[in-house]
């Protein structure tokens, strides 16, 4: 779980090396079934949603 409480900000480079780098070293599906997020505001989520959509966009180009 990430209690994301005390996160104010997700700049694209926390996301690279957080989120990022989970998903080129196990996979998507795998961030998906074992990280889980709590404590999300609305906007937070929103911000995880556009960057995982991305993410999934330019794998697919690649």
């Amino acid at each position: 779980m990430v209690d994301m409480s005390a996160v104010h900000a997700m700049p694209s480079v926390f996301l690279n090396v957080s989120i990022g780098r989970i998903i080129e070293k196990y996979g998507l599906d795998t961030l998906k079934e074992y990280v889980r997020f709590v404590m999300i505001t609305r906007q937070q989520a929103l911000r995880l949603t556009e960057y995982i959509a991305k993410y999934e966009k330019n794998a697919l180009v690649v």
